[in-house]
């Protein structure tokens, strides 16, 4: 059964976004008694029949209603610096989202290399990745913060940053499953020393990803992967 993500469920009938419509008549070819399935990225799926199938809307009855639960306990957040090449993070967004994740902030720091990005790709690129992964979910993808601005936001009590210099213990060892966590991961020349004072005074512990030097969307990904999998044991 063919997914589509629409943001507002509530009612009977539902009218796809523009975007999920084109695919639906144009890309797919579906037509009027076809069954789908439809995803609000907070929770709710459900199963509809297609009503209308036009070029310019298609409309669909709902016949079926779920509320998925929370997939983790306790949310993961990852603030990342984007990579000079953008679809080496989009590619990381695409994968966090398959594994597991709950929010993504591209961060601006003073070695970020990019210094732009598209938040409606991201979306959608995030959008794809929870159709394919067959997930209820979809994780919140902010604007590019930059640190000052994200240390001054509500952050959970786990705290911890990637850094390849200085003292440093493994994440595996550090990253407890019973609290909320944020994660940042530095760009490619990885965060300043200053940086890692600054992360040090707002309570940041930091961390290490094994032995080997990995680039920003390596290490983000395999973050993810750990805290992720280890909510699952």
């Amino acid at each position: 059964m063919h997914l589509f993500h629409c943001p507002d469920l509530s009612g009977q009938t539902v009218e796809l976004p523009e975007e999920e419509a084109h695919h639906a008549a144009s890309v797919l070819r579906l037509a009027a008694g076809d069954t789908i399935g439809l995803l609000d990225g907070l929770g709710t799926r459900v199963t509809a029949t297609l009503l209308e199938v036009g070029r310019k809307r298609v409309l669909a009855n709902v016949t079926a209603r779920e509320r998925s639960p929370v997939e983790r306990p306790f949310r993961i957040h990852l603030a990342v610096a984007p990579t000079k090449q953008a679809d080496r993070f989009e590619w990381f967004v695409e994968k966090a989202v398959e594994i597991g994740v709950d929010r993504i902030t591209p961060l601006a720091t003073a070695r970020t290399e990019r210094t732009k990005l598209r938040r409606d790709r991201l979306e959608r690129v995030a959008i794809s990745a929870m159709k394919q992964s067959q997930r209820s979910w979809l994780p919140r993808i902010d604007e590019l913060t930059d640190m000052k601005e994200l240390l001054a936001s509500d952050l959970p009590p786990q705290r911890f940053f990637g850094w390849c210099e200085g003292e440093h213990a493994p994440l595996m060892q550090r990253y407890s499953t019973a609290a909320d966590a944020v994660v940042l991961i530095g760009p490619e020349g990885d965060f300043t020393a200053a940086e890692a004072g600054i992360l040090r005074a707002h309570q940041f512990q930091a961390t290490s990803l094994g032995t080997a030097r990995l680039r920003t969307e390596t290490a983000a990904l395999a973050a993810c992967t750990w805290m992720s999998l280890a909510q699952q044991r």
